[in-house]
This record gives structure tokens, C-alpha cells and sequence, in this order.
């Protein structure tokens, strides 16, 4: 009866060397799997994104025309709507409309003189006269 309850006990429980390599075997598995997934996904992203898959039409009605830093966290936008011009303050809370105008209000920007580096490094080296 004994023997029967041994041989029992045997086969109810596994032998140590069935068992796999405890944690290390372990973190392997689960390191082989995500890198798995990982390359499953970066597969499924690069067909759906050569598909058109998250990609609308860009520009066409809006446009972020300038963004003006006022610190870290808080910004001005001035966007184009369609034939409207919305200055938008961001920051911690909900983006909002400060203000709104037509586009053709819109003060024209002024382009800064361009000048050669020849003459900016002329205008920084000292000149003969102030030796």
C-alpha cells in the first residue's frame, strides 16, 4: 500500500529535471516575447501607414501660420481658418480664441535686410581708425 501511495506521489508531481530553467528561462520566454510583438507592431504600423491609414489631407483648410513662446508651458498660435485668422493662447487649461480677423487684416510681415557675412564680419572686426 505504501509503495502504491509512493508511486503515486511520483507521478503526481513533476521531477526537477522536466521542470524548465526556473527565472532565467522565464525571463527569456517573456523577452523573446515582447521583442515579438514589438516587431509585430512596428510591422502593422508601417503597412497601415503606407495605406494612408491616419493620415488626412494637411493644410488644405488649417494652418498654424506662427507660434510665439511666452514660456515653457504657455504660447500664442496665430492659425488660419479658411479666410479667417484666430490668435489661440495655450497653455494649462483649454486652448483658447483671444481674438479674430480676416485675412487680408492680416499686418504683412516685414523682411529684415539680408546682408552678406562679408559685410556682418566687417561690421564686428575693429576698424583702423579706433587703434
Amino acid at each position: 500500500m505504501l509503495r502504491i501511495a509512493a508511486q503515486l506521489l511520483q507521478t503526481a508531481t513533476p521531477h526537477e529535471a522536466e521542470l524548465p530553467g526556473g527565472y532565467g528561462w522565464a525571463l527569456l520566454q517573456a523577452a523573446i516575447s515582447l521583442l515579438g510583438v514589438c516587431i509585430l507592431a512596428w510591422l502593422v504600423l508601417r503597412w497601415a501607414s503606407r495605406r494612408g491609414f491616419g493620415v488626412g489631407k494637411r493644410g488644405t483648410r488649417m494652418e498654424v501660420l506662427e507660434r510665439l513662446p511666452l514660456d515653457p508651458r504657455r504660447s500664442l498660435h496665430l492659425v488660419r481658418v479658411g479666410e479667417k485668422v484666430l490668435v489661440i493662447g495655450t497653455g494649462d487649461g483649454a486652448p483658447t480664441v483671444l481674438s479674430e480677423m480676416a485675412l487680408d487684416e492680416l499686418p504683412e510681415l516685414e523682411e529684415p535686410e539680408k546682408k552678406s557675412f562679408a559685410e556682418v564680419l566687417g561690421r564686428m572686426r575693429p576698424s583702423s581708425k579706433d587703434e
